[in-house]
């Protein structure tokens, strides 16, 4: 039997072995944040296994492997006291089959894998190892099983504050909250069951059902600031779901056996049933009604398709300083004959800087700079195209924006002040998924290049003729 002095203080050393675990999947998810793993979730799903793997070893280590030889009730009867997530997620089920927009096989099984290694990844850590960490130091009583699994659910709960990187600090909260009391309803029928697949199940399955209804979209729906009204309905909306969950824990923990401390099985806990169907119900009363605003706040975004191409190469060349220099012959006339007296030759030259999420533009000859009028610069490109130097700036604030401009032609570039200024003002907007890459791809057989980008969910966009189109993976 392990022992440690102060559980809060345990409590706190899970959560820094927590942080180094997550740092090293983020290090590793950025040494694969380059490389293309074609259809829908394929970067997360390598990153979630190797996930899986290194809190398996962990597990190991720690030797927790008991998990998988300890009796354990049947994968039957072990799933059956998580009903209620099982009739919440149908529900979610139903409802992203018919949101569905066309099916693809591949992204369909990528989605299915990714949400099984979630869960297996997930509950490995959370319930495998916190849970049974705590529960082994601690389970002197009841009262000191259900703070463990409180804790280590709470350990699950602030798991996912990294999502703060890509969304809001409300929304994040939020989700902390949801994800906390999930953990203390999992935790309580792992606790009972000692069946670890049964809440992996459970897990993957939730996600499952929420994930399907993404399984086709380019982008998730995005979010505008939030007005009091959003906050409370957002909040409220939570706040059931979260006790619903906790509800139904109740329901398993009064059913749960604690070192043989026999639990009243007389009592028919009709209370918590009660509350278990309240909640359920409340779950999915249409509050956003309430709210005017709320059809205002959620943003989502439409893309007309273009089919893939043949025998295309797709370059990135990832720019932090560019130059562009162009000489332009020049007829000098003179006199009112217009006799030509020789060929004069117009130099020009400019260079682009990204500086503290800043991009500049300086003309070489006259030394004149200006600093576009965008935030959060994370990346740009400068794509020569037949005389035509296409701008494609990406700026970041929790979503990606492209900035589009074609104005700077090796035939129109003059060392007026005017030509820079007005370069600030031709910029066309896109609004598009969270971009990794930035640059452009040519085509076999035809001569321009044409601007393009790839998401973190490996959708591919192009610009063409000034239009944006996502490249189908059909």
């Amino acid at each position: 039997m392990k022992k440690t002095k102060n559980i809060f203080w345990f409590f706190v050393k899970m959560i820094l072995i927590f942080i180094v675990i997550d740092f090293s999947i983020t290090f590793l998810a950025n040494l694969l944040l380059g490389t293309t793993f074609i259809y829908k979730y394929g970067q997360e799903l390598i990153v979630e296994i190797f996930y899986a793997l290194l809190v398996l070893i962990v597990m190991l280590l720690f030797k927790n492997s008991y998990v998988f030889t300890n009796k354990q009730e049947k994968f039957k009867k072990s799933i059956s006291y998580g009903l209620p997530m099982i009739l919440v997620s149908i529900i979610f089920l139903l409802s992203s089959i018919f949101s569905l927009d066309g099916f693809s096989i591949p992204n369909f099984i990528n989605v299915l894998i990714f949400c099984i290694f979630i869960g297996i990844a997930e509950e490995f850590l959370c319930r495998g190892w916190i849970q049974n960490e705590f529960i082994e130091r601690y389970s002197k009583d009841k009262k000191s099983v259900i703070l463990s699994i409180i804790l280590s659910s709470l350990v699950f709960g602030l798991m996912h504050i990294t999502n703060v990187t890509t969304q809001s600090l409300f929304e994040t909260i939020l989700q902390i909250i949801n994800a906390t009391a999930m953990g203390v309803f999992l935790g309580s029928i792992y606790y009972k069951t000692k069946n670890i697949w049964s809440v992996i199940f459970l897990h993957s399955f939730y996600d499952f059902s929420i994930f399907l209804g993404e399984m086709n979209l380019v982008k998730d729906c995005t979010y505008a600031t939030p007005t009091m009204g959003i906050v409370i309905v957002n909040s409220l909306n939570i706040i059931v779901t979260s006790l619903f969950w906790i509800f139904s824990a109740i329901y398993v923990i009064k059913k749960t056996d604690y070192k043989d401390e026999k639990v009243n099985l007389e009592n028919k806990n009709t209370w918590v049933k009660v509350c278990i169907v309240i909640t359920f119900i409340l779950m999915f009363a249409p509050f956003n009604l309430l709210v005017p605003e709320m059809k205002d706040y959620m943003v989502c975004y439409n893309y007309e398709t273009i089919d893939s191409f043949e025998n295309y190469v797709v370059h990135y060349p990832n720019y932090r300083v560019y130059d562009i220099n162009e000489t332009r012959e020049n007829l000098n006339y003179i006199g009112d004959d217009s006799l030509e007296e020789g060929i004069i030759d117009d130099v020009y030259g400019f260079e682009f800087e990204l500086k503290d999420e800043q991009l500049y533009v300086k003309n070489k000859s006259t030394g004149y700079q200006v600093k576009l009028d965008l935030e959060n610069v994370y990346n740009y490109e400068v794509i020569e195209d037949m005389g035509t130097y296409m701008l494609l700036i990406e700026t970041y604030d929790m979503e990606s924006t492209i900035y589009y401009s074609d104005y700077i032609t090796k035939y129109n570039m003059t060392n007026e002040k005017s030509y820079l200024d007005n370069l600030k003002n031709s910029f066309i907007k896109f609004e598009v998924p969270i971009i990794d890459n930035i640059g452009y791809v040519t085509i076999d057989n035809k001569p321009h290049k044409y601007p393009i980008m790839e998401s973190t969910a490996n959708d591919k966009f192009i610009i063409i003729d000034k239009k944006l189109y996502l490249i189908s993976n059909k």
